[in-house]
């Protein structure tokens, strides 16, 4: 159910040519996945709550729950956000189309884990500051210590049918 269009995104290290709405799509997740091989061959989706996409050529995401990314650097991954806002969906459901898609694919490089820096984590801090009143903030953000950073390979928007024909024309 993917589309490529043409022209719109290059091969390894692209520069992401949609970047503007790409990092808003990612902004308005609640949270993105991301996908692996395992060592046994077998395909592994984790939720990430912290996916940030600093420039055209990659980001990086908080990694605290994600056991299976031990020694990934240099692999392959697809990380995958959906735009998970409740108005977004009732304005296109309601239009019969979306504005711009729904969900996209990044297919990327994985960097190594390091130390996350003050900067990263005042914007993660800044994304889960609303939950900080609530009894599993302690449990799931307080201790956001390693990042791993990725560099983007490929974008594939998400198709959804007659909703998004008129953005792969």
């Amino acid at each position: 159910m993917s589309c490529i269009p043409q022209g719109m995104f290059a091969g390894k290290g692209a520069v992401v040519k949609d970047f503007r709405n790409i990092k808003d799509l990612i902004k308005n997740s609640m949270y993105c996945s991301i996908s692996t091989i395992t060592k046994d061959g077998l395909p592994h989706s984790s939720p990430i709550g912290s996916v940030f996409l600093e420039n055209e050529e990659g980001g990086y995401f908080i990694e605290m729950f994600t056991k299976s990314m031990i020694d990934k650097s240099k692999e392959k991954a697809c990380i995958m956000a959906v735009n998970t806002s409740l108005f977004f969906w009732l304005i296109s459901l309601i239009k019969g189309r979306f504005n711009t898609h729904p969900a996209t694919r990044l297919l990327v490089t994985l960097g190594e884990k390091r130390k996350i820096t003050e900067i990263e984590r005042a914007h993660f801090q800044k994304k889960v500051k609303p939950f900080k009143w609530l009894k599993g903030y302690k449990h799931m953000w307080s201790t956001a210590n390693y990042v791993r950073t990725f560099t983007v390979d490929k974008v594939i928007p998400v198709s959804i049918g007659k909703m998004t024909k008129q953005l792969e024309q």
